[in-house]
């Protein structure tokens, strides 16, 4: 078989595996006595076994077949769940990782030695099984439920046993009445059969070819995942001869026995017009057997325990009545490249969407406006479409991280939660990519340097356990992603001192600064409080790091803290290319853009409103003191005349509020926003540009920046 068409399917689905798996040991780790979480991690390590050994990767295959065994003696509960075997199958789930990674970096499978592991596994398997459990860890699967199959049953039985409806009954009636056969066949695999879903998509293709799949048992959705031993019945009508159908059958490799009898209902149907049978028509076969449906990981995580959550989706396989077509595939796995170029041609398209409508206002085209109108509502679905398309829930990086707490937390010797909400946020495919070692690195300096010991948070009033946060949550048109703890917080004074000693500013440069100024030092290059390094690292190692990956997704990252209660690390990213709502408003001669998510509301007022309070320009709404920016002079725009009225464009960044006073509201307009590039990356008061329907350029406002 050629596999190199299959990798990029194989390395997506392994590592969708591999996270369940993780998933899936930390909520056996919590309740040892859940034995769908012990049945779940059973079927993604089975599957995983069968996906390498179709793709040639004998020696993962070889590693998830020990683990098989272990795991399904621990399902029979000839083993008990210890933490020295939960140990082990981390320890295996960290070493199939590394290498489904060296294949898909081109390298191969044995660059990682699992020879001590297998032998772990083995010694597990020997030393605590009793010898009834010797027989089942030799086995690579279950055994079958009955070694021989059963007497041919009669017709009546078989109609029963299928729990036949009356609607599948006169399709046999009237199949039979026009010359056509009621076949039963039961199908056997053989014991060492890996792939059993794969074999029952194979067996119902080459039944679609001789005939019509009326039933199955077990039902095809459990064919599809793998719930059911070696056997399983298809019930059909073809004009085909049994020793043919046999033939088909036993054609496909791994298959044991095909045996088959003929049904009769003993029905005495009305005579009926020929029936004419259509096939379904059938996907074309996956190289593996399933691909993991990724699902929101629990919310609460104590120690990192979380509930199990992938269930292998199905391979296709033949219909399960007469009336049904094969179940197809409702997902498809699409490049990213082009979902960036599909979103380039949605933002030129709805560019141009603009500057027909601005030709129809200015030429008073009403032929022009009216078949706009329709092309708008297209548009505007169109570009929802392509937005929802490109976005993802953060939950696809925060999976990752409660195994992560749950390592980290054992080798400090601490107790810690790890409460994650929000992981329903959705966030840009190409931002989610990015965004994941940088959380994972203030993760890690929460649980090393924030955090205290047991022992001493007891000392200092607090729970023995401690509690650390990651919350992800929509803003305007921020997405904003908080790691908080509740530890001993950072000191602005130690800060201060570590930062004269190692040269970066002057005692008298620290002591002008305020607390919050001085603790954002340890995101200066090259700055550390730690005494010593650690490969956990300690607060402000690498902080640096985080920020300038978060600013080059043009986000911003900053940090709250007080000593003895804890800090927050809230890091905002923007939607860097996306097509939103805005408001266009002028400044003097300039045009900018206010995205309408931070816009509470818009009012006109006279220059003669503004009052001045404690040197800052304030105007009074609704009773509510409102601190006003004047664009003119934050942007240093050239001035050329005064306006008569002015108009306040009232704005929020989180909690925070303020009146962008301007010289003229143009309108609400859908914009494209485009990244300015990295000669620009300076101006954080701009989170962008757009080009208008008249091919200006417009710079779009970042709102929170400016309130800050």
């Amino acid at each position: 078989m050629e596999t190199n068409q299959y990798m990029e399917m194989f390395l997506d689905e392994s590592h969708e595996h591999l996270q369940s798996l993780n998933d899936g040991l930390l909520g056996l780790e919590d309740n040892a006595e859940d034995l769908s979480v012990l049945n779940e991690i059973f079927r993604n390590a089975h599957t995983l076994k069968g996906m390498s050994a179709t793709m040639g990767y004998t020696k993962i295959a070889e590693l998830t077949h020990e683990m098989e065994d272990v795991l399904d003696m621990l399902r029979k509960e000839q083993l008990k769940v210890s933490e020295d075997i939960i140990d082990t199958l981390f320890k295996c789930v960290d070493s199939l990782e590394q290498m489904i990674d060296n294949v898909g970096n081109g390298e191969s499978e044995d660059l990682i030695d699992v020879s001590a592991l297998v032998s772990k596994l083995s010694a597990i398997l020997s030393g605590k099984a009793a010898p009834a459990a010797d027989a089942a860890a030799s086995a690579p699967a279950p055994a079958p439920a009955t070694s021989a199959p059963s007497p041919a049953p009669a017709a009546k039985s078989v109609a029963k046993s299928f729990d036949l409806t009356e609607s599948e009954k006169s399709v046999i009636q009237e199949a039979t009445s026009s010359g056509l056969r009621g076949i039963h066949l039961t199908v056997t695999l053989a014991e060492t059969c890996l792939l059993k879903s794969a074999r029952s998509y194979m067996v119902m293709n080459a039944l679609d070819e001789v005939g019509e799949v009326i039933k199955t048992i077990p039902p095809a959705e459990d064919l599809e995942q793998e719930k059911f031993e070696r056997s399983f019945e298809v019930l059909l009508v073809s004009p085909a001869e049994e020793a043919a159908i046999k033939e088909a059958v036993m054609n496909i490799s791994e298959i044991e026995k095909a045996e088959t009898e003929i049904i009769d209902l003993n029905a005495k149907p009305e005579p009926a017009p020929e029936v004419k049978l259509e096939k379904p028509v059938a996907p074309p076969p996956p190289p593996v057997t399933s691909s993991a449906a990724a699902n929101s990981p629990a919310p609460v995580v104590n120690k990192a325990p979380v509930t199990s959550k992938s269930a292998p989706p199905p391979v296709q396989s033949g219909g399960a009545g007469a009336s049904k077509k094969a179940h197809a595939s409702q997902s498809v796995r699409v490049d990213i490249d082009k979902l960036d170029t599909l979103m380039n041609l949605m933002g030129e398209l709805v560019v141009n969407k603009v500057r027909l409508e601005q030709i129809g206002q200015t030429h008073r085209l009403s032929e022009l406006t009216e078949t706009l109108e329709q092309m708008d509502r297209v548009t505007t679905d169109l570009q929802n479409i392509v937005m929802k398309v490109r976005m993802v829930p953060v939950s696809q990086v925060f999976n990752r991280f409660p195994r992560m707490v749950r390592d980290v937390t054992k080798e400090l010797n601490k107790e810690i939660n790890l409460t994650i909400e929000g992981e329903e946020t959705e966030l840009d495919r190409t931002v989610i990519d990015e965004i994941g070692d940088p959380i994972m690195h203030l993760l890690r300096n929460s649980l090393d340097h924030g955090v205290e010991m047991p022992e001493d948070r007891v000392k200092k009033g607090k729970p023995r356990v401690g509690e650390v946060k990651l919350i992800a949550r929509h803003e305007g048109n921020n997405v904003v992603i908080m790691v908080t703890d509740d530890g001993k917080g950072i000191d602005a004074d130690v800060i201060r001192r570590k930062a004269v000693e190692k040269g970066l500013f002057t005692q008298d440069e620290v002591e002008r600064m305020d607390d919050a100024d001085a603790v954002r030092i340890i995101f200066l290059p090259g700055f550390s409080t730690a005494e010593k390094i650690s490969d956990i690292s300690g607060r402000g190692v690498g902080m640096d790091v985080v920020r300038s990956k978060i600013e080059s997704l043009s986000g911003h990252v900053d940090v709250e803290t007080h000593v003895n209660e804890g800090s927050v690390f809230k890091i905002k990213l923007p939607l860097t290319l996306a097509i939103i709502q805005a408001m266009l408003v002028k400044v003097q001669e300039e045009v900018y853009a206010v995205p309408l998510g931070s816009i509470d509301s818009t009012i006109n007022i006279q220059p003669d409103e503004i009052k001045t309070v404690q040197n800052h320009e304030v105007i009074v709404l609704r009773g509510e003191i409102i601190p006003i920016i004047r664009m003119e002079q934050t942007l240093f725009v050239p001035h050329v005349k005064d306006s008569e009225e002015l108009f306040v464009v009232v704005v929020h960044a989180g909690e925070s509020k303020a009146g962008i006073v301007v010289d003229k509201l143009i309108g609400q307009q859908e914009i494209v926003i485009k990244t300015l590039g990295n000669l620009f990356m300076g101006l954080k008061m701009f989170s962008g540009a757009t080009v208008l329907g008249d091919g200006r350029i417009a710079l779009i406002l970042d709102v929170a920046t400016m309130l800050n």
